[in-house]
């Protein structure tokens, strides 16, 4: 089964706002065996909002579709699909039930404009929205004439732009619908389970150098790698009657990417490196506290803003990002602030941007605050050449110190 998803927007094609509905759902669709080939985006307007989707329904069986649901003048994506598709739109009692009721809940009397939402292209289903007043539109359409390579029928999912309410959409109801029916199409039942594991320290082609037998198409189960900002993420996919056949199937795999990256490796499913440092340092009663001065306080957001409680962590200090100061300094300051077990350093940036014909560096420290002597209390230390894009510089230098300490302590 073949996929496209479209987003709809002026917002977007404006680059005003960025299309994260596009990624989050094809990770959602690949989950379940679904290929998406294509993403289009397109304004709001009535002729292009048709014409994509007519380009859409001849290439792809399934069209997911997010934006336009909304009350106003230029929520078109109602009228663009019944257009499409050669049917009226009608008036569903249910849905604008749900929409007064959504009203009610919030202490309002529902504006007339707002009927327009239960609109819905004859033969249409509701897709219910829990907490919006955008319900969502699934219509199946049996094709006229046979396209070559493709099903007989196609889909169109449609749903708010909002991320938060598509989401929730789609975890309640979106997944399991196309996972009836792709187990209708091939006649039997379709369990995916995946699991995903995350690595930092070499970049994306390193690792996948290291595991050159896993990462390819026929691979089974299958492993994709993906790197976001300095994080490798190998995401593994087993399809199998039963769920415990799938886990079976990823075991194996799963087993030879921590044999083969060791370390590398921080963590699974929804870890970040924060996450992991404050469960290893609150299950071992330690505390903590960071200087940072090139990284402008961002390290201490990363760790005070980790999902995982950060009991372990006491504050920081912010210097300036690009004054020069030794250790020793950044040690004194942090004992007369903080009395905790563990400190972790940022040193400060060169002078101007990064260069890769300068051999300029920065450093992370990892120091134990209860030793007295500066030079002996230095645990681990560890000097990184300052290069690197600007945009993510900041983040790559508060991963290096999470993953330091993370290293440190384990």
């Amino acid at each position: 089964m073949r996929a496209e998803i479209i987003s709809n927007g002026d917002e977007l094609t404006s680059g005003k706002i960025l299309d994260t509905n596009s990624q989050w759902l094809s990770l959602k669709l690949a989950d379940i065996g679904i290929t998406t080939l294509y993403h289009t985006t397109v304004g709001d307007d009535l002729n292009a909002m048709i014409e994509v989707l007519r380009i859409a329904v001849e290439r792809a069986d399934l069209i997911l579709w997010t934006g336009g649901l909304g009350p106003t003048a230029d929520d078109l994506t109602r009228q663009a699909i019944a257009e499409c598709v050669g049917v009226p739109l009608e008036k569903n009692e249910e849905s604008l039930r749900m929409i007064r009721e959504m009203f009610q809940l919030r202490g309002h009397e529902m504006p007339k404009t707002n009927e327009i939402q239960a609109f819905q292209p004859r033969g249409a289903k509701t897709i219910r929205n829990p907490h919006g007043t955008a319900p969502g539109i699934d219509l199946t359409v049996t094709r006229s004439k046979p396209v070559n390579g493709r099903l007989d029928f196609f889909r169109i999912m449609a749903y708010p732009g909002v991320p938060a309410e598509m989401k929730e959409m789609w975890q309640d109801s979106g997944q399991q619908a196309l996972q009836e029916m792709l187990g209708q199409l091939t006649g039997q039942k379709r369990v995916l389970r995946f699991r995903t594991i995350h690595a930092f320290g070499l970049g994306e082609s390193q690792i996948e150098a290291m595991l050159p037998d896993i990462i390819n198409r026929n691979h089974d189960p299958k492993v994709g790698i993906t790197a976001n900002q300095a994080t490798i993420t190998l995401r593994i996919v087993a399809e199998s009657a039963t769920e415990e056949e799938c886990f079976k199937k990823i075991e194996p795999t799963a087993t030879l990417i921590y044999n083969t990256l060791g370390q590398l490796i921080f963590g699974e499913g929804d870890d970040r490196l924060q996450e992991v440092v404050c469960r290893k340092l609150n299950a071992s009663g330690k505390t903590l506290a960071v200087i940072e001065a090139g990284t402008r306080g961002l390290l201490a957001e990363a760790i005070a803003g980790s999902k995982e409680p950060p009991d372990c962590f006491a504050g920081g200090i912010v210097l300036p990002p690009k004054q020069p100061i030794d250790p020793d300094e950044m040690i004194r300051r942090g004992r007369r602030l903080f009395n905790v077990d563990y400190l972790l350093l940022v040193g400060a940036y060169p002078i101007g941007k990064p260069d890769r014909n300068r051999t300029e560096e920065t450093f992370t420290a990892v120091i134990d605050a209860r030793k007295t002597n500066l030079q002996e209390s230095i645990i681990t230390l560890q000097h990184y050449p300052y290069v690197g894009h600007p945009d993510i510089i900041d983040d790559l230098y508060v991963k290096r110190a999470i993953n330091l300490l993370r290293k440190t302590i384990s």
